[in-house]
């Protein structure tokens, strides 16, 4: 419970990257997901693996994720979306 604030920002992060919409419905190597998502591929890989501990992602297979059902709120594009919340409310959350 001490580091709960930590899940807050992985998923700021995703938001803020856009790696929900990046994987939509598809199963996406984390090669293919750094470029629409202007990210460092390790660093991609070391958040979506946090991402998969939380249920947000699933690693289908090495190196390759899908968005898992709790995570598809975070898309933009569905109704409900979580993205707005997400992102403002991990903005509040202190910077230390």
């Amino acid at each position: 419970m001490a580091m709960s604030y930590s899940r807050s920002y992985m998923l700021c992060a995703a938001a803020r990257l856009g790696v929900a919409d990046a994987l939509g419905d598809e199963v996406r190597s984390i090669d293919h997901l750094a470029e629409p998502c202007q990210a460092d591929v390790d660093a991609l890989y070391r958040l979506l693996r946090a991402l998969a501990s939380i249920g947000v992602t699933e690693e289908t297979t090495s190196r390759h994720f899908r968005l898992a059902a709790f995570g598809r709120a975070l898309r933009k594009d569905v109704a409900q979306s979580a993205w707005p919340a997400v992102v403002f409310w991990a903005d509040l959350l202190p910077d230390d």
